[in-house]
């Protein structure tokens, strides 16, 4: 369990520094958007695969695989429905946008899809 909040953390730290509020990310037209997505999800699971490349792998499958009868997959429609609740809550001026990290909603939602082993 350590293991897996350690790379968790990792990999949140790791990307801080070049992470994009959503109030850009917002602001870049649709294809960018999930190319920037695309990008961030090869890079965690790039470096989650050097300690759990299960994990990678069921992480990535969870983005990639489409679903039948679906445009997309389940994991990219999580990040979509937390991505449209917080565009909600912003418009309500009950959170900021430029303060929130799209690579932070992404840590969060895979976060909830593969919750860290219970101690």
């Amino acid at each position: 369990m350590r293991l897996l909040i350690a790379v968790f953390t990792f990999v949140l730290i790791a990307v801080s520094a070049s992470a994009m509020s959503l109030k850009d990310f917002n602001a870049k037209p649709g294809q960018e958007q999930t190319v920037y997505i695309a990008a961030f999800i090869d890079k965690m699971t790039t470096d989650i695969r050097e300690k759990n490349p299960e994990l990678a792998g069921n992480i990535r499958g969870w983005f990639a695989r489409k679903r039948e009868g679906r445009t997309g997959s389940e994991g990219a429609e999580a990040l979509y429905v937390e991505l449209a609740a917080l565009e909600r809550l912003a418009q309500e001026g009950k959170v900021d946008l430029s303060r929130i990290q799209v690579e932070g909603v992404i840590v969060k939602v895979v976060k909830d899809k593969f919750p860290p082993p219970a101690r």
